[in-house]
């Protein structure tokens, strides 16, 4: 028993870390330099300024940054400043899976339309697979928001991202 808690303690899962309001670059910035793997999911948006438009890279999810940790490395993190706390379920930080890291990565990477972050808790989609375009074998589900078919992925406990990609992109995975 003492060898599986340690054994355990050693394996690294994603967390996900509430920053300082609109200070999740420069926390991410500090976990590089502290080497501290982490993830900051980012997306370019087109922001207009009385002068001109320019393109911003902004968080999809605000406030928050993800951290792939082993358990003793909790305090660590919250040292850093900017890094508020570990979201919590039961008093324990909520290990997010891998594959939905992955998933995450994959969509703001490849996305060709905004991604959408939310902490509804949308009723359960068709499981899908997209089979064209850059999001090609990317697995989510199919949900309407809005009068609109989307593509989401779940964050276990923590919220979804959302996309929109065309039907004819998707199958239905059986």
């Amino acid at each position: 028993m003492k060898e599986e808690r340690a054994i355990q303690s050693e394996k690294l899962s994603w967390y996900a870390v509430y920053t300082a309001p609109r200070a999740e670059k420069k926390v991410s910035e500090r976990f590089s330099d502290v080497g501290i793997e982490h993830y900051l999911a980012l997306q370019k948006v087109k922001r207009r300024w009385s002068d001109r438009i320019k393109e911003v890279l902004i968080p999809v999810v605000n406030g928050y940054i993800f951290v792939h940790i082993q358990d003793k490395d909790f305090e660590k993190v919250t040292k850093i400043y900017g890094a508020i706390a570990f979201v919590r379920e039961g008093g324990r930080p909520v290990a997010i899976p891998d594959c939905q890291i992955e998933n995450l990565r994959l969509m703001v990477e490849g996305a060709d339309e905004p991604i959408e972050f939310s902490v509804e808790d949308f009723a359960r989609g068709e499981s899908v697979t997209i089979t064209k375009g850059p999001l090609t074998g990317m697995m989510g589900e199919l949900v309407e928001v809005k009068g609109k078919h989307k593509v989401l992925i779940r964050l276990e406990r923590f919220g979804s991202a959302i996309t929109t990609v065309p039907v004819s992109f998707i199958e239905k995975v059986l």
